[in-house]
């Protein structure tokens, strides 16, 4: 006998050649659907780097300070005293040091808009605007500083401000600005006293010093002074302590009162730095969802494409070829897809950066962004993109040279294995014709097929509902602070006093008298902590209104307990349900509250056991109630810093806030209504990021859908041939085909609902614990986004076959059949 010579490199290289071209659609395809897993991979898991990265360079660009003293509120020096005080106790340490005028106030944007302007709270920075001060300069991001004022750079965004334009302060006092920009202290603030968003709310306006002196008429003084210290290398944290302890020492000899800020305990470094490791759970869990489920699709396809050529795997093996030489062409395969999802990922990686910057910028611009590739975290998912294909094509090829070259070679129905569930279902008559049932009878025919196949889809439907659902919970815990702030009084107005008043004081009564208002309710807000009495944990930031609870126009819905008022009442604490399960405590339970108490000299701190009386609705934790009878606990009766006032028939809250605009004692005039559309626009800041999850989410399972029916199209073209080879139209066929894809796009929208649900709940009770932890949130599916599932899972598995119809209206029927059982 003979023996034929082993087939040549150069052979098998024309084979896997041959066979590129033929699927080169599914190998692009499947390829495509791992370079968006890894890419979003590694763009989400890249987003603590590119933000530390952008903040440390932020920061450095604009040279935040190290030391900063504001001396107490209403105290103010002559220009030149902080310099010297900083310069006296500096010891020959290089310093850059800036004097500053920060005062309260509030401005009307009539002048910068054409929507005719919206009244807010500001704080007014006189400082030096050339840049080049060396501590805390000032960022242009548009226009210049030519008119000696420059507006904040998100609060000009936010309240759709043009660059330049005229702003109007209390009193009259009309400021020119120029530009919007920022200062490093200010890449995160807090709203004014009372708010809890700054978004908006506050705005910080930088005006030359000695224009914002004149305005103020504080001609000559300053009350704030900041520190940078070192030239060119940053000094140790002992070593700024220590000189801001010099310069402590020096102002008490100036008999000066103050508060310091040293290194990192400033609010926006502190703040900023924070959230960054709890956001980045969400997102990488997010981004691992995804990667996920691609892998899982990848691996599905690709297994189908290789065991399409099991036939040809047998007649090799029938003609003596070596078992390992076949392996080579369906590991190619595998090979080919892998180098698509690799080098496509990089692509995608690079678009999601990009796409990534933009959502940053728009909600905290920075004089300084790096997104740069992160080679390490995209090398993780790239070793997936690379591992998977390979076993998803050895798993075939290896059942294949394992059975003997007949079993191999055969094909149709002598080549399905016969289960359990295709015996059953065998003796069941279903209604309808032949070629009615015939899709079902395929779909039983093949179990494993039909499984892996819905898995596939499914798991692109599981992290679409995951991620949708994500955003859906945050949209409902919106609209849930929304109705809890105004309580069917939408237009219900907070004004915030700038200190506390007599109820009988004019600054209360001008407000009770004014046209606008109809009712005008005198309350009390302070800041507090609660604890519970004996526990170590840490205690939970509180703000406390004091209100009437029953007979008030605005009360908070009661979930549980009595909010009483009166002296037969308890006289407790109505808390959040959030903070309430923070603290494990109910209604009847006793906790430890913090608060300051009123006294002879001033205010002092105190602690007080305070009964939990009731729980209220409002999904934020910070909010929290007492009755007004409580104020003589705090040494407040007859005060009040806070008044709720509801606008007079005709009138609106924008109305109010107008009449009391500039009124002395007012700090701050507050919409309910556009407190809650604050809120919303706070929590846009983070779901921007999960919108781009999304959309790679809808791409994928577009891309999983139509591989799933094209491979379904090839593995079933003998027997399509056959049906139209007996006279039946291929528009029949395709229809059996369409019906089949949506049998599987229902098991996978099933499938894929009930486990996107579950991760939802996953990633709600577990990260946005931990990213958002003020909020209450609960797991919440949209009809939309049911929809969107459905859409997905059952009619992109329908039309996707759609796109297959020529390749049936146009096969060669006798090449098809030409195989012979």
């Amino acid at each position: 006998m003979v023996r034929r010579p082993a087939p040549s490199g150069r052979l098998w290289l024309g084979w896997v050649w041959r066979d590129l071209r033929s699927q080169w659609v599914a190998v692009v395809a499947i390829g495509f659907v791992l370079a968006i897993g890894a890419g979003v991979y590694s763009g989400l898991g890249s987003t603590a780097t590119w933000l530390r990265t952008s903040y440390d360079h932020s920061f450095d660009e604009l040279s935040i300070h190290d030391i900063r003293f504001e001396l107490s509120p209403g105290t103010f020096t002559d220009q030149g005293q902080l310099r010297e005080a900083v310069e006296s106790a500096s010891q020959g340490v290089a310093l850059s040091v800036a004097e500053r005028l920060v005062v309260d106030s509030q401005v009307d944007t009539v002048g910068a808009t054409s929507d005719g302007g919206t009244l807010v709270v500001a704080r007014l920075v006189g400082m030096d605007l050339t840049g080049s001060v060396g501590v805390d300069d000032l960022w242009l991001r548009d226009g210049s500083a030519a008119a000696g004022a420059v507006v904040e750079a998100k609060f000009a965004d936010a309240a759709g401000i043009d660059a330049t334009g005229t702003l109007l302060a209390a009193g009259g006092a009309s400021i020119e600005y120029s530009g919007t920009g920022l200062i490093p202290e200010d890449f995160y603030y807090e709203g004014p006293p009372g708010s809890l968003l700054s978004l908006g709310e506050l705005a910080p306006v930088y005006v030359e010093l000695g224009a914002l002196q004149r305005i103020v008429d504080r001609p000559g003084q300053v009350n704030d002074v900041v520190v940078h210290v070192g030239a060119g290398e940053a000094a140790s944290p002992g070593d700024v302590t220590a000189l801001a302890d010099r310069i402590a020492s020096a102002l008490d000899e100036e008999g000066l009162s103050y508060t310091r800020t040293v290194g990192d305990d400033e609010y926006a470094v502190r703040i900023l730095y924070d959230d960054i490791e709890s956001d980045q759970k969400v997102f990488t869990m997010v981004s691992a969802l995804i990667l996920g489920a691609a892998a899982l699709a990848a691996f599905n396809l690709i297994n189908r494409i290789v065991e399409s050529q099991r036939r040809e795997i047998g007649i090799g093996m029938a003609l003596g070829v070596d078992r390992r030489r076949l392996a080579v062409r369906p590991m190619a395969v595998g090979a080919e897809v892998a180098l698509v999802g690799v080098v496509g990922g990089v692509g995608v990686g690079y678009a999601i950066g990009s796409a990534m910057r933009g959502v940053f910028d728009s909600f905290l611009p920075l004089p300084v962004y790096l997104t740069p590739f992160q080679a390490g975290v995209y090398l993780r998912a790239a070793v997936l993109a690379v591992v998977l294909p390979l076993l998803a094509a050895a798993i075939p090829v290896r059942r294949a040279l394992a059975v003997e070259p007949i079993q191999a070679i055969r094909m149709g129905h002598l080549a399905a294995r016969q289960s359990r569930l295709g015996d059953w279902t065998a003796k069941l008559r279903l209604p309808g014709s032949t070629f009615a049932v015939m899709p079902v009878r395929n779909l039983v025919r093949a179990p494993r097929r039909t499984v892996l196949t819905a898995l596939g889809v499914g798991a692109a439907v599981t992290t679409l509902v995951a991620v949708f659902g994500l955003l859906d919970s945050f949209n409902r815990t919106i609209d849930q602070v929304g109705d809890e702030l105004t309580g069917g009084q939408a237009e219900r107005v907070v004004v915030q006093l700038d200190t506390f008043h007599r109820v009988d004081d004019p600054v209360v009564t001008a407000i009770e008298d004014a046209t606008s208002v109809d009712v005008a309710e005198p309350g009390l807000r302070f800041p507090a902590m609660v604890s519970v009495p004996g526990d170590d944990g840490e205690p939970l930031a509180l703000l406390v209104d004091l209100i009437d609870p029953v007979d008030g126009t605005w009360t908070p819905t009661i979930i549980a307990g009595d909010a009483r008022d009166g002296d037969d009442a308890n006289g407790g604490l109505i808390l959040a349900d959030k903070a309430a399960r923070d603290l494990g405590v109910g209604v009847g339970d006793t906790v430890a509250l913090g608060h300051p108490v009123a006294g002879p000299d001033g205010f002092g701190l105190e602690t007080s056991q305070v009964e939990v009386t009731a729980i209220h609705a409002n999904p934020v934790r910070t909010f929290a109630y007492m009755p007004l009878t409580e104020a003589r606990r705090f040494g407040l009766d007859g005060l009040t810093n806070v008044v709720n006032a509801y606008p007079a028939d005709g009138s609106t809250w924008s109305d109010v806030q107008r009449e009391l605009f500039g009124q002395p004692g007012v700090a701050s005039i507050q919409g309910m209504s556009r407190l809650g559309e604050s809120f919303d626009e706070y929590l846009q800041q983070f779901i921007g990021v999960l919108f781009i999850a999304a959309g790679a989410v809808l791409v994928l399972a577009l891309l999983i859908a139509f591989n799933s029916s094209r491979i379904t199209v090839d593995e079933r073209r003998r027997e399509h041939a056959t049906m139209q080879a007996f006279g039946l139209p291929a528009s029949t066929v395709l229809a059996g085909v369409v019906k089949e894809s949506i049998l599987i796009g229902v098991l996978a929208t099933v499938i894929g609902t009930a486990a996107g649900f579950g991760f939802l709940r996953w990633m709600v009770d577990n990260l946005v614990e931990t990213t958002v932890p003020e909020l209450l949130m609960t797991a919440t599916l949209s009809v939309s986004t049911m929809v969107t599932a459905a859409v997905v899972g059952v009619l992109a598995m329908a039309v996707a076959p759609l796109f297959l119809a020529r390749r049936l209206v146009k096969m060669n029927i006798p090449d098809t059949l030409r195989v012979m059982e």
